[in-house]
């Protein structure tokens, strides 16, 4: 999800707050690529400059779409396809990616949503930077944006409280950077949903993200994506290769990892694989369900931000350096 990859990547890359039209660049196979899905039988893939990338077979071409604004996130459902990125930009498809229409922008915020899941095909939430939430319930036309002071700690929300009764301007300044960044939103088999973000932050929610409840930190470094097992364990996985197992999500326990890398991305393949994406090149490989991993080396130096199996075999890589495609590991 990939917040701190996101800001690396900014220092070379160039983000618009113009609702302008998506250039077709000659290039954008080779521009960075920070997420993909598969959808309706295509791969969608999100990156630079809003580019928006479509392949149904080998041939990829990139979409018209009317944002240059980085996008970070993009996710399926039956007929709709959601596209998120900087400045709290919301993209929407009706006809699996083909065509879209910008739903929410917000460039005075200059905050990015890191994250999108479709509930259903009418009720989706996107997450980002400093707590940011939005939730449609009519797919993705119009946005509401909540602010959960349950996530706070308590000091913090007293905090708020005071400053509410003093100055409501100041107030509201302070809430809007008072809650750590949402990395990943994940909805489990049973329908909980999960949070996991920056320092450490975890928090589960049993009524569709309406109502949350932060859990105690098990490590305080920023988590980036969190997966559901197929024994139904759950694997968290973020910063500098930290790797943690809950049987019950509750209790966790650190894995030994084979890299130091930020871990950035993961999923369980249809053999029960289960391969995370780390920064410097690094795929991670379990046979055993996730309780043990080895490391290979795909592509030294490039930032393997996230994968996806494809319906025919192998792995779609969405990479710092554009989409690649391997065999199985």
């Amino acid at each position: 999800m990939r917040y701190r990859l996101i800001i690396g990547l900014l220092a070379t890359l160039h983000s618009s707050a113009f609702a302008e039209q998506s250039f077709i660049a000659d290039k954008a196979l080779d521009a960075p690529v920070l997420d993909l899905t598969q959808h309706n039988g295509a791969v969608l893939a999100v990156g630079d400059r809003g580019h928006v990338l479509r392949a149904e077979g080998d041939s990829w071409r990139q979409m018209q779409v009317p944002s240059r604004v980085m996008l970070t996130a993009v996710t399926g459902h039956n007929g709709g396809v959601w596209a998120v990125g900087h400045d709290a930009t919301i993209l929407t498809s009706h006809d699996n990616g083909a065509s879209w229409s910008q739903t929410l922008s917000l460039p005075e915020r200059d905050k990015p949503l890191l994250d999108v899941i479709a509930l259903n095909d009418k009720h989706l939430l996107a997450v980002g930077a400093y707590g940011l939430m939005f939730r449609s319930e009519d797919g993705g036309q119009s946005w509401q944006e909540e602010f959960h002071d349950e996530l706070l700690f308590p000091e913090d929300r007293d905090y708020l409280l005071e400053l509410k009764a003093e100055d409501e301007a100041l107030y509201l300044d302070e809430r809007s950077a008072i809650l750590p960044h949402f990395n990943r939103i994940t909805q489990l088999a049973d329908g909980r949903l999960y949070m996991v973000g920056e320092m450490g932050f975890v928090a589960v929610s049993e009524d569709q993200g309406r109502h949350w409840q932060a859990l105690e930190p098990f490590y305080f470094g920023s988590l980036y994506d969190l997966i559901e097992l197929s024994d139904g364990s759950l694997l968290a996985m973020g910063l500098r290769g930290h790797l943690f197992l809950s049987e019950d999500g509750n209790q966790w326990q650190e894995l030994d990892s084979p890299v130091e890398s930020t871990i950035n991305a993961g999923t369980q393949l249809q053999d029960g694989t289960v391969v995370l994406t780390a920064n410097g090149g690094y795929l991670l490989v379990s046979k055993d369900n996730g309780r043990s991993f080895e490391a290979e080396i795909l592509a030294k130096g490039v930032d393997l931000v996230t994968l996806s199996e494809g319906q025919g075999g192998g792995l779609t890589l969405a990479t710092s350096e554009g989409i690649q495609r391997i065999a199985l590991p």
